[in-house]
């Protein structure tokens, strides 16, 4: 069941103790002169998505689709999601409503290594 954070996990949090919510557009400020470069490609935007549940379906299904049809998906309502960059998945968490807005509880995540390799080429 999608839980609703509390102010403390809104506001973004030092300290890895605490939780933090990272908001679109939001760079973190480096602690140390980095280089320039490093600084470059950690500033670039990469797509990252939460994937609700998906299934593959019959042709002849999807063209059925009708405004107001209703897919069902064998995913529990309370299960983890997978938190995908590009198309690996680098994590998992919970679903939380953060006001009006959809967010994820972060219960799972790769090592720093596994997360570069799969912003990676392929």
């Amino acid at each position: 069941m999608p839980q609703t954070a509390d102010k403390s996990s809104q506001a973004a949090v030092r300290g890895a103790a605490s939780p933090r919510s990272i908001r679109p557009g939001a760079v973190p400020s480096p602690a140390k002169q980095r280089n320039p470069e490093l600084t470059r490609i950690l500033g670039l935007d990469v797509p990252v998505a939460v994937v609700l549940a998906e299934q593959a379906l019959p042709v002849e299904s999807i063209l059925q689709i009708t405004v107001g049809t209703i897919l069902e998906f064998d995913v529990s309502f309370g299960a983890e999601l997978p938190l995908v960059v590009g198309d690996r998945m680098i994590g998992r968490g919970n679903a939380v409503k953060i006001g009006e807005n959809f967010g994820l509880r972060i219960t799972g995540i790769d090592s720093v290594e596994q997360r570069i390799d799969a912003m990676g080429s392929r």
